[in-house]
């Protein structure tokens, strides 16, 4: 594409203090030809280029927060002077800052534009810009609630990046935030407004959006007057009274907006495929785990959710069915297959192996039926290209993982909660391919006696935790050690989880640095 640099400048602005924040942040900062905004950025070197209309697009989260087009005047008057403030775009030619000078521009029949380039490539940086470029402007209600919303869920991720992201760069703050309430804080200092507000900002644009995906417009349509009319407190106790925001949040309207059911998926054509693939954003990462119930793996990514397994203990069921809207059906979500490449390996992983580990599909069996095998290769090549992780797998169908290729960066295992599993488990691994193959006998819920345990490297051995279906167990301490036994003579490394009576905690491939557990007492 033919870029023409039109002119260069030198600006000095003094930082305020949100744009020193956005400094400590260690991101770039925002090229602007003037100061716009709440924020004057420091800018040494501000270049405009020309750009060819037909090359540009304007980045989907104004449309999602603003919604609007250039009017006749505007129209009219870039027919006339041209576009006289430069469109801001991102590395990809998104417009950033200007869609509606853009779309008047369209409009004039303009064949190329003016624009400056926003120096980061970082989606949180572009997204946080986009917003505070259009602060100033004039906008109803619902427009500065999204803006609220959409920034409660930029500051969560940064939030949530600071406080699991090693800092060796020294780029991040030596204080991590992350503690309840202040990624909302830190939102409601930058749009100048009230923490509350922001809360029941983002709760009200999510239950409108709620409301019309459900088919409800006109009680849509009511709740966007009250909102506009009135307020954003006034809309929040609207819909609080009509029980309009059961079920909603700030994030559950995002992943509303980018989960696809498999059953949908696999209706799809190809073009719709590559459609929504291409659609995927970029701030999805790993979720940190806090729970001591998976402290081998600190990490889960769930690009496939949901199972069909029905098994009564299940505790990703009991989770699915109180926060997903789709509940434990399964589903896909493009978007999170960018998470390996997106999540940094924090410094503890060089004497903790759990934080190098992601158990991947915690959510779901990847390799259910039910689950296309196309899917599954996603998955798959996303690992392929980040070997900095180790990536866990699990599943109750052993007998489709031999279909399957894995690279060296993947443990493989299969769930063995009773005696009727073992044959089926020892039968499919002697076909399995992996690096790392291994056992997950959580809940154990049967005396459990295996004949080919060399074929493995590794046996995770746990109770079962309380369900909406089931109480708590724990397996008898017999059980335990005479799969202990079984384990230690096959050479396998056993891991024993927290709702056992005594606990033993060993990795394969372990590190150097890390040190083994010992066996537990009266063993």
């Amino acid at each position: 594409m033919k870029e023409t640099e039109i002119k260069t400048q030198k600006k000095t602005n003094r930082h305020s203090p949100a744009a020193a924040a956005s400094l400590v942040a260690g991101k770039a900062p925002v090229a602007r030809t003037r100061t716009q905004g709440p924020t004057q950025h420091h800018v040494n070197r501000t270049v405009i280029v020309s750009k060819s209309i037909a090359a540009l697009t304007v980045h989907p989260l104004n449309a999602e927060i603003y919604g609007d087009a250039a009017d006749q005047t505007l129209v009219d008057s870039v027919g006339e002077n041209g576009i006289l403030q430069p469109v801001m775009i991102d590395s990809k030619d998104q417009i950033i800052s200007g869609h509606r000078r853009f779309d008047a521009a369209t409009k004039a029949g303009l064949k190329q534009i003016p624009c400056t380039l926003f120096q980061s490539t970082d989606e949180l940086d572009i997204r946080t810009a986009l917003i505070e470029a259009n602060h100033q402007r004039v906008k109803s209600n619902e427009q500065f609630a999204r803006e609220a919303a959409c920034l409660l869920r930029v500051e969560r991720k940064k939030a949530q990046l600071r406080k699991t992201t090693a800092n060796s760069k020294g780029d991040l703050p030596a204080i991590s935030p992350g503690d309840p309430g202040d990624a909302r804080d830190v939102t409601a200092k930058k749009l100048g407004i009230g923490g509350k507000k922001v809360e029941q900002s983002a709760a009200v644009v999510a239950a409108i959006d709620k409301l019309d995906k459900e088919g409800s417009k006109d009680d849509a349509d009511k709740l966007r007057k009250e909102l506009n009319k009135f307020s954003v407190n006034r809309a929040y106790k609207v819909a609080l009274e009509k029980g309009w925001l059961k079920g909603v949040g700030a994030e559950e309207t995002a992943d509303k907006k980018d989960v696809i059911l498999i059953e949908d998926w696999k209706r799809m054509s190809e073009g719709e495929k590559e459609k929504a693939l291409a659609k995927g954003g970029s701030e999805s990462t790993f979720n940190s785990q806090q729970s001591d119930g998976i402290e081998w793996a600190k990490w889960s990514w769930n690009p496939i959710t949901g199972c069909r397994h029905d098994c009564p203990y299940c505790f990703a069921r009991d989770i699915a069915n109180r926060l997903f809207f789709h509940q434990f059906n399964p589903a896909f979500y493009p978007a999170r297959l960018k998470a390996p490449d997106l999540t940094n390996v924090p410094k503890e992983a060089a004497t903790d192996i759990g934080y190098r580990n992601v158990f991947t599909c915690s959510m779901a069996d990847l390799f259910g039926k039910w689950v296309p095998a196309d899917l599954i290769e996603m998955v798959l090549e996303a690992v392929r290209a980040a070997p900095q992780w180790n990536f866990l797998f699990l599943t109750k169908f052993p007998q489709r993982l031999c279909q399957f290729k894995f690279p060296d960066n993947a443990w493989v295992g299969t769930s063995v909660d009773k005696q009727a599993r073992v044959d089926a488990a020892e039968q499919a691994f002697e076909k399995v391919e992996a690096r790392v193959k291994w056992l997950s006998c959580e809940p154990m819920m049967e005396r459990l006696t295996f004949t080919k345990l060399k074929l493995f490297q590794w046996v995770v051995i746990g109770g079962a935790s309380k369900s909406t279906k089931t109480d708590e167990f724990k397996p008898p301490r017999e059980w335990v050690q005479h799969l202990w036994v079984q384990a230690e003579k096959a050479g396998c490394k056993i891991y024993e989880k927290p709702n056992l009576l005594e606990r033993r905690r060993e990795y394969p491939q372990q590190q150097q640095g890390v040190q083994p557990a010992t066996k537990p007492s009266g063993t």
